[in-house]
């Protein structure tokens, strides 16, 4: 399968739909590949560095938030449970009182 042959809207005259909304057709962006660099070597190391230690930073975040967002839901299904049980121990005698 070519790359051209996932493309939904190839058989669409670009000119055709850019005279009918009265916008320009885009201009495809040249690669990293085609600028002759490597997209990474565009970056210093110090900033390269400085982007691995976000991605560390968030990937502990994420961590953290992922046990604290289980953590609240096992609360809150417990919570649940138990106001349940309450409110049928109280069905319970206020239907004992009744007969």
């Amino acid at each position: 399968m070519a790359a051209n042959d996932d493309d939904l809207y190839g058989d669409l005259d670009d000119a055709a739909v850019a005279k009918s909304t009265g916008a320009k057709p885009a201009a495809p962006l040249p690669s990293a590949a085609a600028m002759g660099a490597h997209p990474n070597a565009m970056m210093s190391q110090p900033e390269m560095a400085q982007l691995q230690r976000q991605v560390q930073a968030l990937k502990s975040e994420n961590e953290v938030l992922k046990r604290n967002i289980g953590i609240l839901y096992r609360t809150a299904k417990s919570e649940l449970e138990r106001k349940d049980r309450a409110i049928d121990t109280l069905q319970n005698e206020l239907d004992s009182m009744r007969r």
